[in-house]
């Protein structure tokens, strides 16, 4: 059966690109070379149509791109010779495929001969697109359609630009150029470029169409691509059938009238009866196209109106679905409405428990600074007392320098050890030698019996014997 055509052009540089392909792969690709070969379940050896083994084309390609050279243009205006990037793309391809199957081409004659019919339009086209910078065609029929890899490569161009040998490609170039010229700014240009680019892109394709697809009887394009329903799909396939029935017809018309050229030395009876028989044979050829025409017309009308008969049931599937759309969006809207009662009420009660722990965090904050307050407050007490114990006792002797000359002896074996825990001993080491040095310059100013009187009312307001300097009440500390 006849069906959509399938024609790609795209260019490759040595560097991979994201997919993964580069000149390497593709050509090893096509000629099934094991590692790159992996996505084929069998692979066979490919059928070369036409020009070089993909082996050889990659020789021809790395010998041109050997000695090319670019000119670049230096920041201080000269110029320079540079060898050929690496992503640079040096290699075009182009791909063809047939939309039967690869198994019904070897096992039926007919799909056979329509297939190699097809090969030899595409081998036509490819040479008047691309002349002798087509390097060889192949053919692989181990994956599930037929098809053809076409191979060219930039041999008349020192910078080996495989991209301006695509016409789409070349389009661009010269949208973008004139846009510059004619003061655009760079975004404008790309887009003029990309729009030049996609308008070429479908003349291509329309010109493959032309030269290939309806002398093959292909379709333009397949059914999902302009949502066609199964019955206009058929009727667009036996159109395009027809017309390349019409086209073999014809051309095999021109070829009998070229062939008889050579006999136009005979006589004109001859002459006259010879073309009376041919236009006679064309008039019956026409008549018979014109039969054929009018039967295909008659199957197209009938396939039209099935279409019509499908496409009215299919309205009326789509009404019936849009109304249990309709039902179920209802009953999901309810469900969220009783979802978000449930979720508010959470929400309420979420927040008051959280609103209660927050005043209960409050709360035991308040009695936690309070608390430290109160140990601050006795510490400091505390600290002052042992300060004042400390310099009385500098003034009885119970405290007096130590003998390595740092620090100082403490006699009282209590005020020592709270002295240690509150580690002020090196704090008061200042006051305390202080206090010493004057009360050593008192006594010499004063007689003995003198220096005891001070002494005795500087420390009258000692806490009374047997009462414990540390004892700390519950709650500060006692005078």
């Amino acid at each position: 059966m006849s069906g959509p055509q399938f024609f790609h052009l795209q260019s490759f540089s040595r560097k991979a690109n994201p997919a993964g392909q580069s000149v390497e792969q593709v050509l090893a690709e096509a000629a099934r070379v094991p590692r790159f070969s992996t996505h084929v379940p069998s692979p066979r050896s490919p059928r070369v149509v036409a020009g070089l083994h993909p082996a050889r084309i990659k020789e021809r390609h790395d010998a041109m791109v050997e000695t090319g050279r670019i000119s670049v243009t230096l920041a201080d205006g000269s110029t320079k010779e540079r060898g050929i990037r690496k992503d640079r793309h040096t290699l075009l391809t182009c791909v063809a495929s047939h939309p039967l199957l690869s198994n019904q081409v070897e096992a039926d004659a007919e799909a056979r001969r329509k297939y190699e019919t097809w090969v030899e339009y595409n081998l036509a086209h490819f040479q008047r697109m691309f002349g002798d910078k087509l390097m060889g065609v192949v053919e692989h029929l181990d994956e599930e359609h037929p098809h053809l890899h076409a191979f060219v490569l930039p041999t008349d161009d020192p910078t080996c630009s495989a991209r301006d040998l695509n016409p789409a490609w070349a389009a661009k170039t010269e949208a973008e150029a004139a846009a510059r010229e004619a003061g655009h700014d760079a975004k404008a240009a790309v887009k003029l470029g990309n729009k030049a680019y996609k308008a070429r892109a479908r003349e291509i394709q329309d010109e493959y169409h032309r030269e290939v697809g309806i002398a093959a009887a292909l379709t333009r394009l397949g059914p999902k691509r302009e949502r066609l329903s199964r019955a206009e799909w058929r009727a667009r396939k036996a159109a395009a059938e027809q017309d390349a029935l019409l086209l073999r017809e014809m051309e095999d018309r021109v070829s009998a009238l070229a062939i008889h050229e050579e006999e136009l030395s005979a006589t004109e009876e001859e002459i006259t009866a010879r073309l009376a028989e041919q236009l006679e044979q064309a008039a019956l050829l026409d008549a018979e196209a014109e039969a054929k025409r009018q039967s295909a017309s008659t199957e197209i009308d009938a396939l039209l109106e099935a279409a019509r008969r499908d496409r009215e049931a299919a309205v009326a599937r789509l009404a019936t679905a849009e109304a249990e759309a309709r039902r179920l969006e209802n009953r999901a809207r309810k469900k969220a409405e009783e979802d978000t009662a449930v979720a508010d009420a959470y929400l309420r009660d979420t927040k008051h428990k959280a609103r209660q722990l927050r005043l209960d965090a409050e709360r035991k904050m308040e009695e936690v600074h309070s608390q430290a307050d109160s140990y601050r407050r006795d510490g400091v007490r505390e600290a002052c007392e042992l300060a004042r114990k400390m310099m009385i006792g500098v003034l009885t002797g119970e405290v007096v320098p130590a003998p390595t000359g740092e620090g100082w002896t403490i006699h009282d074996e209590r005020l020592k050890r709270r002295v240690g825990e509150l580690d002020i001993a090196s704090s008061l080491d200042r006051i305390l030698q202080i206090v010493s040095r004057c009360w050593e310059l008192i006594k010499r100013q004063l007689k003995p019996a003198a220096a005891e009187a001070e002494l005795s009312d500087l420390v009258e307001d000692q806490p009374p014997a047997g009462r414990d300097p540390h004892h700390r009440p519950e709650k500060g500390i006692e005078p």
